[in-house]
């Protein structure tokens, strides 16, 4: 048997027998039945496709002509089959099939004209495609993919040379040939007559196999595509077929990065799953891969919001601060020993802080540096890029960390520096201006974080990284039951090669009828005009524009006159808009409908523009129509027309509703937000609805928008932006107010563990400095005719009961005491000892009577914490870090750092965004529970009751379930009147 092969890695390998070769096909300058032939395209194991011009239409095609050495029954089966699998898929990335015929005996296939050249051209002419390009070239091709997988179609020979390239740079899956119906997903890839079905380095294991296939075939053989475009050559590559074959079958292929290293990890790990042997070990769908290409499209990344910045900050903070104390406590062995060091700054602690600061970097240089992402930016759905939008390395992200670590420590280390003391053991004073300190050169750090530099910190702009969030598809929302149901009765009539289904609308002497292709089994719409009707205008036939219904074909004689067109899946725009449309639907429409008006503002093919002129495809994208809507009921087509002049059409004969552009955009709108067809001469941004902040600020401008490319421009941000406020999301903001004081109660048993160690080591501190601060509270709040001790009859108390205390240097310069008591306090307990180093027996009876009779008699609780001290923590750190900043941000600032981070605010019902005074209600009614839990606890503590405070904190949690519970909004946003949405 003799072998030929494709000399491109992306052409078909065909394993023929002797004397095979393509005979009769036509040449460049030859007319085939009604078409030019202009020139040769390409050429394939079934035949050669051609640029042809056909005379009847006027428009230009892509003439696929079968073979005559493969003209067999079996041969022609298999073309034609491709030619109606391929019509079934109407979709922006799949090339559009105009027809099928046989001219002289020879099969044909008339399809759309691609004048780009394929992603093999451009690699072949270019090379590799830029990281970006290649990405975004992949995901459109999915979007074919997945567009014929909802068909049950599989492809079977994906590869670079059946990929086409449009004029708009659109990325079109073609050449069906191998396609099949997933009703038979098994046929062997190498028949028994020698023909080859498939190109081996392109096809996927199980294909070559022959076993049963699925999409996670064509997935291979997408992954293949990619790594093509990505590094110029396929991962298998062999001379014979039969070795790449078998290395196909067994050999792990080799990383992209291997031949282009800058690839991304991440897309180079994405690429090595779709090529996968098994697979089950490949994604799962369609969408999981486009999910993980998403982040290395061309697309600019968004910048990440300081939001959510600050969140993952905390929570790398939490991380890297739970595991210094975890190393701290290996290393001294317990937490007091552990304080006692820090307090002192003995070398051993000194070494640990280096060690944890080191530790630190390294965090943050090896997963940021190598992998983008560390933890905290990783929960947050964020990552880090360098200047080739790569992780920025090692030594970079090393950089980074230091300047954001290191500066703020300089206030710390600059007091120990001038006092050789530590700052816990020093003046409150200092403790609150060594802080502030720290907050402020913090907040330098992010002085120059703008919107127009990606919100870039001092570190970001020092090694020329940013922090960005991941890329995410948002799909388009597609039409629930946008299928009409099959007609009851079909008739028997048939108008050219259609076969007519029922009759849609009739007015005017003109029908719309639904009919049907036997040939290419598709529906097409029908429409009779009566005889001396002008032909359909040469650039509205070659218009092919996925914003506008495809001209098919028509006829005008003395028994004939119709034109054929393409039959939309979906329904009409005035029929969606009987009930109002989400704005996560609208948007889509609005984008669709500015890019298609800028195309034909360009090519002077713009239609009259009306509401009963736009068609919803069942996949929720927009079309703009040269005729009113089939089967549009005229009394909804009416109600298009607003009362008043109508002013002159912008193209055409007839009049038109609409005056401009954004007078359109903004009556689609404002009808289909507000579920009002007559609604067309109103602002859309003053529609009452639920709209997010940005779609609102988008709607106002909407109207004074002077392009329809600035209005696609300014639409275009939005598709990926969150259109609703999920349950998913509210249950996050709970989540955020509550994991602050939750924290805080987990380190309860920690701190019982250091208050037993604390009271064990030195056991008068605590009393010490309950006596310190009753005298200090005294002396500042009591008024002035009070009965209080004096400082005489405090200073010879402590000295008769603190002075051994005070006078152990060990344990007074040591932790607790240095840590507990401090400042003013510190230098009268000192004083105390001095002025009365041996006080008298009447001295001391003196001082018991008037000070010690107001001492506590339950210190120091034997060193055991009251039980339900972690509800006193909780309560704590719920009412004043959560609930009271809660209330005064609404009333300030209409909502706090949790609403912010996730970039939720709150509106009317009638979307007004609701006053600061209706936010401060709803915060009180939220937090109202949070007063009465502080209370009880408070009490408990003091009473020392062990369950009777968890009554409130289980009655907190079941109202914060129910309430994240509740559709759309919770029980405060009721009694509140407020809806959420988002900013």
């Amino acid at each position: 048997m003799e072998t030929r092969e494709a000399a491109r890695p992306g052409g078909t390998a065909v394993v023929s027998g002797p004397g095979g070769g393509a005979r009769g096909l036509p040449k460049a300058g030859e007319q085939l039945g009604h078409y030019a032939i202009i020139r040769l395209l390409g050429a394939g194991g079934m035949g050669a496709v051609y640029e042809a011009q056909d005379q009847e239409s006027g428009r230009r095609v892509a003439l696929k002509v079968l073979s005559h050495t493969l003209d067999s029954p079996a041969a022609r089966e298999r073309f034609f089959r491709e030619g109606r699998l391929a019509a079934s898929i109407n979709h922006p990335n799949s090339v559009y099939i105009f027809g099928t015929e046989e001219i002289g005996g020879t099969p044909v296939i008339t399809m759309e004209l691609v004048p780009g050249g394929t992603l093999q051209d451009r690699v072949r002419s270019h090379g590799p495609l830029p990281i970006g390009e290649a990405v975004d070239a992949v995901l459109q091709l999915i979007e074919g993919l997945e567009a014929a997988q909802r068909l049950g179609i599989l492809h079977r020979d994906i590869k670079p040379s059946n990929c086409y390239v449009g004029e708009d740079g659109a990325v079109k899956i073609g050449d069906f040939g191998l396609s099949i119906s997933t009703a038979l997903r098994t046929e062997p890839a190498l028949t028994a007559t020698g023909a080859f079905l498939g190109t081996p380095a392109f096809c996927s294991p199980e294909q070559l196999r022959g076993d049963e296939l699925n999409a996670r075939s064509d997935m291979y053989s997408v992954g293949v595509t990619l790594y093509y475009l990505l590094t110029g050559r396929t991962p298998f590559d062999n001379q014979n077929v039969v070795r790449l074959l078998a290395t196909v079958l067994e050999q792990r292929p080799p990383s992209p990065r291997q031949f282009r290293p800058e690839i991304p990890r991440g897309l180079a790990k994405a690429v090595l799953r779709c090529l996968e042997k098994q697979p089950g070990e490949r994604f799962r769908n369609y969408a999981d891969l486009a999910s993980a290409l998403a982040p290395y499209s061309s697309t600019a990344p968004t910048p990440a919001t300081m939001g959510l910045r600050f969140l993952a900050g905390v929570v790398d903070m939490a991380l890297l601060s739970g595991a210094g104390t975890v190393i701290n406590l290996s290393v001294f062995g317990s937490a007091m020993a552990m304080l006692d060091q820090m307090a002192k700054h003995s070398p051993k602690a000194l070494g640990c802080i280096a060690g944890w600061f080191v530790f630190a970097i390294l965090y943050f240089a090896v997963l940021e540096g190598l992998w983008g992402a560390a933890a905290g930016k990783a929960l947050c759905r964020l990552r880090m890029v360098g200047p080739d939008r790569n992780p920025p390395g090692f030594l970079r992200a090393a950089l980074r960390a230091m300047i954001f670590l290191l500066p703020p420590l300089v206030p710390y280390w600059s007091a120990y520096a001038a006092t050789r003391q530590t700052v816990m053991g020093g003046s409150p004073w200092m403790l609150m201006l060594v802080g502030s300190l720290q907050y402020v050169i913090m907040g330098l750090l992010f002085a120059t974080a703008r919107r127009r530099n990606g919100f870039a910190a001092v570190q970001d702009l020092a090694t020329g990284t940013r922090v960005v969030a991941r890329g995410a598809l948002v799909s388009r929302a597609v039409l629930s039951g946008s299928e009409p149901p099959p007609p009851a009765v079909e008739s028997a009539v048939s108008i050219g090669p259609y076969h007519v289904l029922q009759t849609l609308a009739e007015s005017g002497g003109r029908q719309w009828l639904l009919a049907y292709d036997l040939k290419l089994l598709r529906k097409v719409w029908l429409r009779v005009v009566p005889p001396g009707t002008e032909p359909v205008p040469g650039p509205l036939r070659n218009l092919g524009r996925v914003g506008r219904v495809r001209w098919l074909t028509g006829s005008r004689s003395p028994t004939e006159n119709w034109d054929a067109f393409e039959a939309l899946t979906g329904r009409p725009l005035l029929e969606l808009i009987a009930t109002p449309q989400p704005w996560r639907q609208v948007r889509y429409w609005l984008h669709d409908l500015a890019v298609e008006l800028g195309a034909a503002t360009r090519d002077g093919t713009m239609p009259q523009l009306g509401l009963d002129r736009v068609w919803i495809t069942g996949e929720g994208r927009a079309k703009l129509l040269d005729f009113p809507a089939p089967g549009l009921a005229p009394s909804s087509g009416a109600a298009t027309r607003p009362s008043g002049p109508v002013p002159p059409p912008l193209t055409g004969t007839g009049d038109s509703s609409l005056q401009s552009f954004n007078a359109f955009l903004n009556a689609v709108a404002s009808a289909a937000l507000a579920g009002d067809a007559s609604r067309t001469d109103r602002p859309a941004g003053d529609v009452a609805g639920r709209l997010p902040l940005h779609a609102r600020t988008f709607l106002k401008r909407l109207p004074q928008m002077a392009a329809p490319e600035a209005i696609a421009a300014a639409v275009r941000p939005l598709l990926g932006r969150a259109a609703e406020v999920s349950q998913w999301r509210r249950t996050a903001i709970v989540a955020g107010c509550a994991i602050f004081p939750l924290l805080g109660c987990a380190v309860v048993p920690f701190a019982e563990g250091m208050f037993r160690e604390m009271t064990a080591k030195a056991p008068g501190v605590f009393e010490l400095n309950v006596a310190l601060q009753m005298r200090s509270t005294a002396r500042r709040w009591a008024p002035k005719n009070a009965s209080s001790p004096t400082d005489r009859q405090y200073e010879i108390y402590i000295s008769h009961h603190y002075s051994g205390l005070i006078t152990n240097q060990a344990e007074w310069a040591g932790w607790p005491a240095i840590g507990i008591i401090q400042g003013e306090n510190r230098k009268f307990a000192e004083k105390s000892v001095v002025d009365f180093p041996a006080p008298t027996e009447a001295q001391v009876k003196e001082a018991e009577a008037s000070v010690g009779k107001n001492m506590p008699h339950d210190l120091p609780f034997n060193g055991k914490l009251p039980a339900g001290a972690a509800v006193m923590g909780l309560a704590t750190l719920l009412m004043f870090y959560v609930a009271i900043p809660a209330v005064v941000a609404a009333l300030a600032f209409r909502g706090g750092l949790v609403l912010l981070i996730a970039g939720v605010t709150y509106v009317r019902k009638d979307g007004a965004p609701a006053s600061r005074l209706r936010l401060f209600w709803r915060a009180l009614v939220t937090w109202a529970l949070a007063v009465p839990l502080f209370s009880l606890a408070t009490i408990g503590v003091a009473k020392h009751w062990t369950w009777q405070p968890w009554v409130v904190v289980v009655a907190l949690a079941a109202l914060a379930v129910v309430s994240t519970a509740l559709p759309r909004r919770g029980i405060q946003d009721h009694l509140a009147g407020t809806w959420p949405v988002m900013r």
